[in-house]
């Protein structure tokens, strides 16, 4: 009789001592959540092992859009992809699908964050960083026509591919190519999202361009590779230093003319026909977002 008592004290001592520790564990767990709220599995710099395959340009061409409902003039772009690389993947998502892809991909403090965004085509830049980061590929906006075969432009030979903009301030982010998880991809959603945590300045006329877009892309670039502030892009990509990383680093670089014989961009911000369907005038809506930042007090007073 006394044995079973103390085989019972033992077994309600161990169950105590289990409940304890799992509370234990589910607290840590609670607290790292919270101190880390940022360090999720997208930050890791080397791929998963299933994905060391991938360490070339993978065969897939992303671009996104509001709705799959377009018009011919957006069907046809599209189109131009798909008929000259018949041996890529080309996969577009919409805007619904795009909110599915990061709830999916990112935890939940960073979707928040993505869908706080006040600009359409703010979450459409973020997301080509985030996709392209997570499986590699070729980004092209939707409303651009290919002109050439895209083996013709992107060495897959390389790690990242990318070409300044004409006015040599900053490196064009509606056409590139990377791998799986580039550093400069990582170092780029890491900025973007510090700054949504830390709330953007919407006041900016700028903001747009200064949290997702040819500004900070741009900044991650020099950053990463330590290219000076007040290096001018078109000049350099021809320096024996962007000789360098490309040999050493895989940094693959597109003259603006080869750009410009690769693909041919249709402006939909500016186009009627392609606002029909969502591609908004970027200006009109910033300018919009702007007004009720900077101006939305005085107004109500």
């Amino acid at each position: 009789w006394l044995r079973r008592v103390r085989t019972r004290q033992v077994l309600v001592l161990a169950c105590v001592v289990l409940v304890l520790s799992i509370a234990g564990i589910v607290w840590i767990s609670r607290d790292d959540a919270q101190a880390y709220s940022f360090d999720t599995k997208w930050r890791r710099t080397e791929p998963d092992p299933k994905e060391i395959y991938l360490r070339k340009i993978p065969r897939v061409i992303w671009q996104t859009v509001k709705s799959h409902k377009v018009p011919k003039l957006a069907s046809d772009a599209g189109e131009s992809w798909t008929r000259l690389n018949p041996t890529y993947d080309r996969i577009a998502l919409d805007d619904s699908e795009v909110l599915d892809y990061v709830k999916r991909y990112y935890n939940e403090t960073e979707f928040q964050l993505f869908k706080s965004m006040p600009v359409g085509v703010m979450k459409a830049d973020f997301f080509r960083y985030m996709v392209v980061y997570m499986h590699g590929g070729v980004y092209a906006d939707a409303d651009t026509i290919n002109l050439q075969t895209v083996d013709a432009w992107v060495n897959r030979d390389c790690e990242f591919v990318v070409a300044p903009e004409d006015n040599d301030a900053f490196f064009c982010q509606w056409a590139f190519a990377a791998i799986p998880r580039h550093p400069i991809l990582k170092r780029l959603i890491e900025l973007i999202f510090e700054q949504l945590a830390n709330g953007p300045d919407y006041s900016n006329p700028h903001f747009v361009h200064a949290v997702t877009g040819p500004s900070i892309w741009t900044n991650a670039i020099r950053e990463v590779l330590e290219i000076s502030e007040d290096e001018k892009l078109n000049p350099f990509i021809l320096t024996d230093r962007a000789k360098a990383l490309t040999r050493d680093q895989g940094i693959c670089w597109l003259t603006t003319e080869q750009l410009d014989r690769a693909l041919r961009n249709l402006s939909a911000h500016d186009n009627p026909e392609f606002n029909q369907v969502g591609w908004s005038n970027w200006f009109a809506e910033a300018g919009e977002v702007n007004k009720k930042t900077a101006f939305g007090a005085s107004e109500e007073e």
